[in-house]
This record gives C-alpha cells, sequence and structure tokens, in this order.
C-alpha cells in the first residue's frame, strides 16, 4: 500500500505531476481525493471490540471511498454500532461495480456483483442487515445489481437486507438501543442530499439523523453536485460539472454555515472544491455531537 499512496499523495500536491494527469483525461482543475495514512481494513483489524457480550451482529460494506480515502468516517460508523452493542462485520470485498459500469466495463463488473453477492448472502442469511455509508453502493447493491444482472439469484437475497447505516442508527434511537445526549448545536450546518441517494426514494435519513441529535442543520435542496462519480474528474467534463453544481455552490456559501453535510464522497470533494467550506459525512457529524 505504502507505494501507490506515495504516487498518489505526489499527485495529488504537485503541480507537475497533476499536469501530467491531464494528458491523460484528469483534469489539473478537479479535486481528486488523497489516500489516508492507513485504510479502513487496516484501522478496523487494530482496533479492539467494544461490544461487550452483546449477539446483535451487522455486516458492514465499507465501499472504495471509505476503505481508501475516509476510513475515519467508516471507524466512526463502528463505534457508533459498538455503543448500541453490535458486533460488526466486514468482509474482505471489492468495489461494488459502480466505476466500471459507468466507464463501460460491463464483464468486470458482473464478475465484481458475482463475488460481492454471494459473500454478502452468505454472511446476510441469519438476517443480519448489511449497512453502507456510501449512497452509490447502497444503490447498487441492493437495487443496481438485481436490474444489471437479472439472472444473480444472490443479489436477489442480499436486496432486502441492504440498509443505509443513517437509516439504521435511527431505528436504534427510537428502539433507545442507541442513546445520544440531548442538545442543541449552535454551529450552523448545511446538508446536501447526493443523487444516488435520493434514487432509492428512502427520505434524508442523514440529515434526520443529525436533527435528531440537535444538529442546526439546513436542508440545501438545491440539486445536483455535478461530480456524478468520475465524470466531473474527467478534462472534458470539468467545465460541465462545475456548472451543473452552481446553484448547490452558491446555496452552501449564501447560507453562512461553517460545514456541509453528505453522504457522498465525491460530492462533498466537489463542494469543498468549489465552495471552500469544509464537508464530512452525516455519521462522522454525529460521532462529534455525541461523544
Amino acid at each position: 500500500r505504502l507505494f501507490p499512496e506515495v504516487l498518489v499523495r505526489f499527485g495529488m500536491t504537485n503541480p507537475l505531476t497533476r499536469q501530467l494527469l491531464d494528458l491523460f483525461g484528469i483534469s489539473a482543475k478537479a479535486p481528486l481525493p488523497v489516500y489516508a495514512h492507513k485504510s479502513f481494513r487496516q484501522l478496523f483489524a487494530e482496533h479492539t471490540p467494544a461490544y461487550g457480550t452483546s449477539t446483535k451482529s451487522v455486516v458492514f460494506f465499507p465501499g472504495c471511498y471509505i476503505e481508501d480515502y475516509d476510513p475515519q468516517t467508516g471507524m466512526d460508523l463502528v463505534m457508533l454500532l459498538e455503543r448500541a452493542g453490535y458486533r460488526v462485520i466486514v468482509p474482505r470485498l471489492g468495489c461494488c461495480g459502480v466505476p466500471l459500469i459507468a466507464n463501460g466495463f460491463m464483464d468486470e463488473a458482473a464478475e465484481a456483483a458475482r463475488v460481492n453477492s454471494a459473500e454478502l448472502a452468505r454472511l446476510s442469511s441469519a438476517d443480519i442487515p448489511i449497512l453502507t455509508l456510501c449512497p452509490s453502493c447502497g444503490l447498487m447493491l441492493g437495487q443496481e445489481y438485481g436490474e444489471f444482472f437479472p439472472n444473480l439469484r444472490d443479489a436477489r437475497t442480499i436486496a432486502p437486507r441492504m440498509e443505509d447505516a443513517c437509516e439504521f442508527l435511527i431505528h436504534l434511537i427510537e428502539q433507545e438501543e442507541l442513546r445520544i445526549p440531548s442538545r442543541s448545536d449552535r454551529e450552523k450546518l448545511i446538508y446536501h442530499a447526493p443523487c444516488h441517494l435520493r434514487a432509492q426514494g428512502i427520505g434524508k435519513p442523514g440529515l434526520e439523523l443529525l436533527r435528531l441529535a440537535g444538529a442546526n442543520i439546513e436542508d440545501a435542496q438545491a440539486g445536483c453536485c455535478g461530480i456524478s462519480g468520475s465524470y466531473g474528474f474527467k478534462k472534458e467534463k470539468y467545465a460541465v460539472a462545475s456548472s451543473v453544481g452552481d446553484e448547490l455552490f452558491r446555496t452552501v456559501k449564501e447560507s453562512g454555515a461553517s460545514c456541509c453535510v453528505s453522504e457522498c464522497g465525491t460530492c462533498r470533494l466537489q463542494i469543498s472544491h468549489h465552495t471552500g467550506i469544509p464537508a464530512i459525512h452525516p455519521i462522522s457529524r454525529l460521532r462529534q455531537l455525541t461523544d
């Protein structure tokens, strides 16, 4: 892991390397993510579980963004789930396949779907929920596997077990399995609902979760950020992606919020890039509010 991490970090900060990437079709202006010092699985392996003797379990599918670029958000979820008495199971699986499908690599995506759904079906056979933090992963695993690969039997098995992590935590709070302190936070936040979350038709659980925790949070309700997965990183699409997000960027800047909250990692990159305002996942903000 060290060698690619060094290369990626160098590429993220060195103008000459960014110009080289530009030659290969990745915009030198685009806000590329940077590898974390340790992956989520490395942090999880070093973590001492704190769920006691409870027999309650959940499966957590971290996805590529949490795994490589934002592992602390994954660990924030683990800590909250363990606080509620849950053992967190993290399968050793790769990408859900969204980037493969978006770029036309259907055979490779089908293989990823086969491997992922088979292992998740095995793990969830005892009615264990499968949680995701990334709306793109959640949409792919819970719905689009069945649409793109209708003959994949295991995809039909795991779909009913899939649940957004914020939605799951709301249920835990309502059932008093997870207790959060009653407070009123004065820091102004603004929330952006990613397109892949809206496509699932489950509302805005990240926004609802933070309101339950007493956050002072506004719903931006200003459309798409424009990044669309890897679309906005491409040299020929950077300007288009930026223009698509104009209304959202203006809303965020004019809101007076000190931080933007969104479930999607690339949305957070795009928003911070165009507004200068930091952006985090609702789960991480919840942990800040409750610790």
